[in-house]
């Protein structure tokens, strides 16, 4: 008999409906997951019918025992099991078969066999293995259940507990750090008589001491979550054990790869076995399987005793070497999409090296060094690399010194940190041509152009870059040849030399288009669109920029984005545009300051403050900007003085003497983010920011001059309510209810929507608020959104110009809340606007392939195809382009991929009109 529940069951409303479809359509499910995941009271959920037969088995233990206590339960005889249930149709449930498995499958396949309207339904840590078992994976539960639930269990105990202001961001943190797994959470809030949230969740360092319960009824595997996991831990063979404690060294998953050099060659077959049993979770990404442990179960390993610290470093110094070598080649967006998956493996095994072995954390620091500048992360890669330098009793070769010094003075420089920059880089280079590595001290002379270049020292810029092109020339090397081509194209537009920096950054470019080297791609579309923009052709140069952009988006670059949306930002004034321009301009403006490229940001407030209405605001910028550059020992560029002095004489007109004076000591001693907020925002007298909010690709809400994170939402809630109110201007309080809350009741509703609207309007700070009229809520106040932005160049496309089409989808980085937890309701708005992109990427490639560029025409309709595999338009346009281009044998090679993902993923053939474009190919090919 199933005994009734004494607490009330929270969440899951996914896995409810899904596993009662599976039991009407199988006839043996198993719910399978970690100890503490909540399997039986889940199964108790859905196994409600008078049908259900229940077998608890946590207690028995031996093999022989599962038939004796299936025959109590049905109250039957056991010897004739399968003869009495051969005609009852019933739904049998074995709770707990972990540890009696192989006797739980044999019984379950031979009554299963004999009794055909039997089902039976199990919850174990493993699967059974039983021919046409479906298994039901039961993980932790998602942020808002988690939050749920741990309130729920914290009233039995503290019936006057309320998760509020004070106290929201700490729950919500608690129930992410215990991975949703229902178990902790339960024990956690049993803690609340005596602890506040925070002060549990600082504890959680002794998760297994501080997370017990009193309870007298409670089985004695559930009694603390150390005993749960001892359950699962004492069921485990020797080398499965050894195995399972030696993955507490992985941080944030692992690879199989990883696995094996830490654990040995043997590790496949054994971490299977983990990942049957639940203790470890699997899971796709990207290309290649991907382990993890949860958190409270890492922590359990760890206490058995890790090791592996030393081989782990190894790996992870030897993936990061390779990766680094990666980065230089054509396959850079994929290598730096691999080094952010491995990202926490990565510190971990920089901080163990650290204390254990210097000449690998240098080693480590320095392989880094490409990518921390690729994703902008300039301070975290200089700390890092300051950190192992600074290390006493290295021997560390000459070579790998000398890499580490040009990486960090690469950074330094970028962060505009000039003379530490130098003097790093001064000593990288005397290593270099001491150990006679020419192609070091070559990227090492540029990066010392670079930083001459930004001090106004143009002519020393030049002298260094050209000694570069003369090494990389003589070596005969093309990537880096292209690289001082670039940089001296950079000089020379920055000294308003624009036809000569156009010739060099369109030889650059052509040089790196075919290497296929995207990071060298963008700054020489940069170079060559600034060139041609201050040349007077901002039409020639838009397409260029929005490329460079568009490039720099797909590589994540920060830098690249930054810039390139500045220069976009410059052509949109150039052209008329000024409401675009401030769009463009102020989030140019943001991701310079993010990333601390101050030479930048300075350059952007001059830019902005041309087209301000405020002229005092206008003055202070300026002021603000001068003295930035005053700050960091740069002068203002040539290539902007005219356009400088027309905006001082503008702000001159306009003031008075004593205003401009005041003004300007305002900017003097303005803190540069301040007046990053300042141009980002209306006048400061009127205390407020921009807010900018991006739901396109990366999820992320700026005000003013900074990201909003964790700490300014309180808990997930008020930010995806911004995002529902901005794709639902008016909603009403019952349907952002429907929405955000829908398993909750009046009450429930009433006192969360109105916390959670509290909270996202103190996130918003009075850059905008949340507006009711008419029994509606909307966003008001001053504020850009980035789907917003998206819409309106849409239909500007609409009409079919090749360039407001480029334009269009420019804007469109990546799905709507692509990597944001959300409930159903996004999924709406989110196919609403692939469709978009997608029309306007069809319509692109179409009208390309009309001009007969066929080559910029088949690229489009990739980019489409990696967006989504089974649009077959997209895979039609590049057949054409491929039999255009006079590869007909490619065409009909794509048409066989298309028909074998279609067939693999959902078991349809090619649509009618895809088969005639292939009948059509094959005829031309046969004539």
């Amino acid at each position: 008999m199933m005994d009734a529940p004494l607490t009330r069951f929270i969440g899951r409303r996914r896995d409810v409906p899904g596993i009662r479809r599976l039991l009407g359509e199988s006839r043996l499910l198993s719910l399978v997951g970690p100890g503490g995941s909540g399997k039986t009271r889940l199964a108790r959920e859905v196994c409600d019918g008078p049908d259900t037969v229940w077998v608890a088995l946590a207690e028995l233990d031996r093999p022989e025992s599962v038939a004796s206590a299936v025959a109590d339960a049905l109250g039957l005889p056991e010897g004739s099991l399968a003869d009495r249930l051969a005609r009852r149709s019933l739904l049998l449930v074995l709770d707990n078969c972990e540890h009696l498995i192989e006797a739980c499958a044999e019984l379950t396949g031979e009554l299963l066999r004999a009794c055909p309207r039997l089902r039976v339904l199990t919850t174990s840590r493993e699967p059974l293995a039983v021919a046409g078992e479906h298994v039901w994976w039961v993980e932790g539960l998602p942020g808002d259940e988690s939050v749920q639930l741990f309130t729920d269990r914290a009233r039995r105990v503290a019936p006057a507990f309320r998760v509020d202001g004070t106290n929201a961001d700490a729950v919500a943190r608690l129930c992410r750090r215990l991975d949703g797994l229902p178990l902790a959470l339960e024990l956690a809030a049993a803690r609340v008589r005596m602890l506040p949230p925070q002060r549990i969740l600082d504890r959680l360092d002794n998760v297994f001491g501080l997370l017990v319960t009193a309870d007298r009824d409670v089985p004695a595997r559930h009694a603390t979550l150390r005993a749960a996991l001892d359950w699962s831990y004492d069921l485990l063979p020797g080398p499965e054990r050894e195995l399972f404690a030696r993955l507490a060294v992985f941080r944030g998953g692992f690879t199989l790869d990883a696995a094996e050099a830490v654990a040995g060659p043997e590790a496949l077959p054994l971490l299977a076995r983990l990942t049957d049993k639940s203790l470890v979770h699997a899971h796709t990404d990207g290309d290649a399987e991907r382990y993890r442990l949860l958190e409270v179960v890492r922590q359990y390993a760890e206490s058995l005793g890790v090791s592996g610290f030393s081989a782990h470093a190894a790996f992870y110094l030897a993936f990061a070497e390779e990766a680094d070598a990666g980065l230089a080649g054509p396959d850079q967006a994929r290598w730096l999409e691999r080094l952010h998956r491995e990202r926490d493996n990565l510190r971990a095994a920089f901080t163990w090296a650290l204390g254990h072995d210097p000449d690998a954390a240098v080693r480590l620091a320095a392989a880094l060094g490409r990518y921390h500048r690729l994703r902008g992360r300039y301070a975290e890669g200089g700390e890092r690399l300051r950190a192992a330098l600074a290390l006493p009793g290295t021997t560390t070769p000459p070579a790998v010194l000398a890499k580490a010094l040009a990486g960090l003075g690469v950074l330094e420089f970028l962060q505009c940190a000039y003379p530490s920059a130098a003097q790093r880089l001064g000593r990288a280079v005397a290593l270099f041509e001491e150990i006679g590595d020419p192609r070091g001290t070559a990227t090492a002379l540029q990066h010392l152009g670079g930083i001459a270049r930004e001090q106004g020292r143009y002519a020393d810029a030049r002298a260094h870059h050209r000694q570069s092109l003369d090494v990389w020339q003589r070596l005969g090397d093309p990537a880096g040849t292209a690289r001082a081509l670039k940089a001296l194209a950079f000089t020379a537009w920055l000294e308003g030399d624009h036809a000569h920096a156009a010739s060099l950054a369109a030889d650059a470019l052509r040089q790196f288009r075919e290497l296929g080297d995207q990071e060298g791609m963008i700054g020489a579309l940069v170079d060559l669109g600034a060139a041609m923009l201050r040349g007077g052709d901002p039409a020639r140069a838009r397409p260029l920029l929005r490329e460079a952009l568009e490039v720099s988006r797909r590589l994540e670059s920060e830098e690249g984005i930054a810039w390139a949306t500045e220069q976009l930002g410059l052509a949109a004034i150039a052209l008329g545009e000024r409401d675009q321009a401030l769009v463009l301009l102020r989030t140019g403006l943001v991701g310079h300051h993010e990333v601390g490229d101050r030479w930048r940001t300075a350059g952007v407030l001059d830019a902005l403050a041309g087209l301000l209405t405020d002229a005092r605001t206008a003055a202070v910028l300026l002021s603000a900007a001068a003295a930035a550059r005053t700050a960091i020992g740069t002068p203002l560029p040539p290539c902007d003085r005219l356009e400088h002095e027309r905006c001082l004489r503008a702000v001159t007109d306009r003031l008075s003497a004593a205003e401009l004076a005041s003004a300007s000591a305002e900017g003097r001693s303005l803190p540069l983010d301040r007046a990053v907020a300042l141009a980002l925002g209306v006048p400061a007298a009127a205390g407020t920011d921009l807010l900018v909010v991006h739901a396109l690709g990366r999820a992320r809400v700026l005000r003013g001059d900074r990201a909003l994170g964790p700490e300014d939402w309180t808990y997930a809630k008020p930010r995806e309510l911004l995002y529902h109110l901005l794709s639902h201007p008016g909603a009403t309080k019952a349907e952002v209810g429907a929405a955000l809350w829908p398993e909750a009741g009046p009450a429930e509703l009433r006192n969360s929507f109105h916390t959670c609207v509290k909270h996202l309007r103190r996130a918003l700070a009075g850059a905008a608020t949340i507006g009711h009229a008419a029994g509606g809520y909307r966003v008001e106040g001053r504020f850009v959104y980035d789907v917003d932005v998206f819409l309106a160049a849409a239909d500007r496309a609409a009409g079919g110009d090749l360039d407001a089409l480029t334009e269009a989808a420019g804007l469109y980085p990546g799905d709507f809340l692509a990597d944001l937890a959300a409930g159903d309701w996004a999924a709406v708005p989110r196919d609403r606007l692939r469709r978009r992109y997608e029309q306007i990427m069809l319509d692109r490639g179409l009208i390309l392939g009309r001009e007969r560029r066929f080559a910029e025409a088949a690229e489009t309709f990739t980019r489409l195809i990696e967006h989504d595999p089974l649009l077959e338009a997209a895979h039609r346009g590049l057949m054409r382009c491929h039999a255009a281009l006079g590869n007909p044998a490619r065409a009909l090679r794509q048409y066989d991929d298309l028909v074998d993902l279609l067939h693999t993923e959902i078991g349809a053939p090619a649509s009618p009109e895809t088969r005639a474009l292939r009948d059509r190919l094959r005829h031309a090919m046969a004539a």
